[in-house]
């Protein structure tokens, strides 16, 4: 708890710059190297706090996402593999599974699955990367259905799994099905199904208009938000499997959502989702709902740009693959934090503070930006706004709260302030 505290605490800086102290840093790479404590248990226990905080949820939302973590600075390591063109960089590929509230503010890490490809050049059949989507369906409810059993709840909370195109599988659809939990994946199969199109993309076309809405979409990859008016589709359709590829799999009856901006202006790429889903989408509300859902993906992006860009997660150089896999399992309870700070103050702005903040950080900011002592109730909106100020964010109106870059930076500010805070009150108590 002490080393996650040091991480969360000083994201964006080196082992022994965030211990403080040679003595501190050798403990932590003493622990990280200590072959008694196995990932899994660290894995163990992140999972199991978040699955904590879902049982107070009634829906949960599972999202999964993979990324490459280039972690070429450790050629040493014998179990990284190739992540680009030519074999020259080298790392491993991480799949996480975050834990969302249904309106979308993250709770934490459910699941985490780190493997390495081989060389292109190596012998043998390319290995199926498609299992990790099974896979962090099953870790999800695992721990969700174990934790919600040991605290003698009635039920677990819906799962509503949430995948990117690269999630449309069918064995995916058929496991969502079969374990009789709900998802909204993308779509990008054109599979066949039982309609007079005999395509799904076309058949979804070929329905009625249930309405045109305007939405927001957030900038990405350089493209600035913008605004985009959509028609807004649906059909419930069964989908009948190819019986060369599936010669075991069964037809499935799913909803297709399809969003589609027939008029986008001319700089802008035409906004077109195609969403698979056994939510309630027949009206426009639901439909409304379902993509709703759907853009709770988001958050796992800036998870993602926080391990590597916030936490330098890519910088680490640790002697072991054993050591580096307990670091990354760290690391992703950090970033998810992060995030959920963020989030939650957007979503929760009057909570209290203290609900994602410790008491002596709630002190600092209270000392240095409230007036007086009346802050001593401080909201996490409020804080979330302070921890901006340190991080540069300048709180203008056309500046919004502060963002997960922001808010590294202002963490690590606020954790020297909190040390020298700290400082001063035993300065002051020996003296007095």
């Amino acid at each position: 708890a002490c080393i996650l505290e040091t991480f969360a605490e000083r994201p964006s800086d080196a082992i022994p710059q965030a211990a403080g102290s040679w003595g501190q840093a050798k403990g932590i790479y003493r622990f990280l190297a200590n072959q008694r404590v196995r990932p899994g248990a660290l894995h163990q226990g992140l999972t199991s706090d978040t699955a904590r905080q879902c049982l107070a949820q009634p829906t949960v939302l599972v999202v999964q996402d993979t990324t490459s973590l280039n972690l070429t600075g450790c050629h040493v390591l014998p179990e990284l593999g190739p992540i680009g063109a030519g074999n020259l960089a080298q790392g491993v590929l991480l799949h996480s599974t975050l834990a969302l509230t249904e309106q979308g503010a993250v709770l934490g890490v459910l699941g985490l699955q780190t493997w390495a490809r081989p060389a292109r050049d190596a012998p043998g059949p390319a290995a199926k990367e498609s299992g990790k989507w099974l896979h962090g369906i099953d870790q999800a409810r695992q721990v969700v259905w174990e934790t919600a059993w040991a605290a003698g709840a009635a039920a677990p909370p819906r799962l509503v799994h949430l995948m990117d195109r690269e999630g449309d599988v069918y064995e995916v659809l058929q496991w969502v099905e079969e374990v009789g939990d709900s998802a909204i994946i993308r779509c990008v199969q054109n599979r066949r199904v039982e309609d007079r199109l005999w395509l799904a993309h076309a058949a979804v076309r070929a329905q009625p208009v249930l309405g045109r809405v305007t939405l927001t979409i957030p900038r990405s990859h350089g493209k600035s938000a913008r605004t985009a008016t959509v028609e807004m589709r649906t059909l419930t359709t069964t989908l009948r499997p190819d019986r060369k590829k599936y010669p075991h799999a069964w037809p499935l009856t799913w909803t297709l959502v399809e969003v589609w901006e027939p008029n986008p202006a001319p700089a802008d790429e035409a906004l077109h989702w195609l969403l698979w889903t056994r939510e309630p989408a027949a009206t426009l509300p639901e439909v409304r709902e379902a993509v709703r859902k759907y853009t709770c993906r988001w958050p796992i992006e800036e998870y993602h740009l926080t391990l590597k860009s916030g936490c330098r997660i890519e910088a680490l150089r640790l002697e072991s693959w054993d050591s580096l896999e307990k670091a990354v399992v760290l690391y992703t309870s950090v970033a998810a934090r992060i995030v959920a700070l963020r989030d939650r103050a957007q979503q929760e702005p009057d909570a209290p503070a203290t609900v994602l903040l410790s008491e002596d950080e709630c002190a600092v900011l209270v000392a240095k930006f409230g007036p007086g002592r009346a802050a001593l109730r401080l909201t996490l909106g409020q804080a979330v706004l302070w921890i901006g100020r340190l991080g540069g964010h300048l709180n203008r109106t056309r500046d919004g709260m502060p963002g997960v870059r922001t808010l590294w930076r202002g963490l690590r500010d606020l954790t020297l302030l909190v040390e020298g805070w700290r400082v001063a009150r035993r300065l002051e108590n020996r003296c007095g």
